[in-house]
């Protein structure tokens, strides 16, 4: 397959697919992949696959590919492109650790390149409504970019994050008490196992995360009898136990609003993926009075034993036909 020359170009067709480039807002030429169903119908939605952080627009073992063809099954047109400064596309990032360069996608760094896309499709597709699909970064891309654009008409976020990346020396500071249990449980088998005890003893295991994992049922019983006091402030480097707090300030107000101007969304998580967590206990917990009413417009879904990136085929496999369902229920064709 080759790369289409000139802005707008369409390259070589391969059973529906082209290479195509497109123009950013900044000048920077953007390459894709246009997925067209066959016989080139067209429908009013497109899809658009939002590259997930920086693995670009296959996605992890091949993902995006498998999802393009799922959503063209469905008479969808799908493009999938990498930002700026990613994969084959123009400009740089300067970052130099990759946890700053995941805190900027965390907070739109690639919403205008998402709002470009949609532009250009609409002028060569047709559509004029669109379905956000991502990744991690990629979902909260497409978050951000909805609650900008109302041609968005619904988001299809797989390990969706509502958390902040942060460089300090201590991750596990930012572990929520639902990820502690689970891995406290997974350290309870490991008791069992000798060769865990030998890994313990030559100190490669993280002390801390073991530490922070088994007071984790003390923690929650503690949560249940919160002190008297003033509720925590969005943002704030703590919580209300003191824990160090990396919660998403534009997180909320972005959820909320998609939610409140009724376009749905399929949230899917790794069942041992720890932002479904974080979502749990960061945010619809802190919310619960907001969402209760708008509930019925969202869906969380869990494949068990998944990671967050869903390695295996079998997870996969799970995610497409959680996403099918969804996508009958709420984009017939048409």
């Amino acid at each position: 397959m080759r790369r289409g020359d000139e802005p707008g170009q369409v390259g070589m067709d391969m059973d529906g697919m082209s290479a195509v480039v497109f123009s950013n807002r900044r000048g920077l030429r953007l390459f894709g992949i246009l997925h067209l169903p066959p016989g080139g119908a067209r429908r009013d939605t497109g899809v658009i696959l939002l590259s997930p952080g920086v693995k670009m627009r296959v996605g992890p073992e091949g993902l995006y590919r498998r999802l393009a063809d799922l959503f063209v099954s469905l008479g969808f047109p799908v493009l999938r492109f990498d930002y700026y400064g990613l994969g084959d596309s123009e400009g740089d990032l300067t970052e130099e650790y990759l946890k700053d360069v995941y805190s900027h996608i965390e907070i739109g760094r690639f919403v205008d390149d998402t709002i470009d896309a949609m532009n250009w499709m609409q002028d060569r597709c047709g559509t004029t409504r669109f379905l956000l699909s991502g990744l991690c970064g990629g979902a909260m891309t497409g978050l951000l970019a909805a609650s900008r654009d109302d041609r968005i008409a619904g988001l299809h976020a797989l390990g969706l994050t509502c958390v902040v990346s942060s460089r300090a020396a201590d991750p596990s500071r930012y572990f929520s008490l639902g990820e502690l249990e689970h891995l406290r449980k997974g350290y309870v088998k490991k008791l069992l196992d000798p060769s865990s005890w030998l890994r313990l003893l030559s100190f490669q295991s993280d002390y801390r995360v073991i530490v922070r994992s088994v007071m984790a049922p003390l923690r929650k019983r503690a949560q249940r009898t919160p002190a008297a006091g003033p509720p925590p402030v969005a943002g704030a480097s703590e919580d209300a136990r003191g824990e160090a707090d990396n919660r998403n300030p534009l997180f909320p107000p972005a959820f909320l609003k998609v939610l409140g101007s009724k376009r749905p969304m399929l949230l899917i998580y790794g069942g041992s993926d720890r932002l479904r967590w974080d979502f749990e206990e960061k945010f619809v917990q802190r919310h619960r009075a907001q969402l209760e009413p708008l509930a019925s417009g969202y869906e969380v879904r869990v494949v068990e034993h998944a990671n967050h990136v869903f390695t295996f085929r079998s997870w996969q496999n799970d995610v497409l036909q959680l996403s099918n369902d969804w996508l009958r229920r709420h984009f017939r064709s048409g």
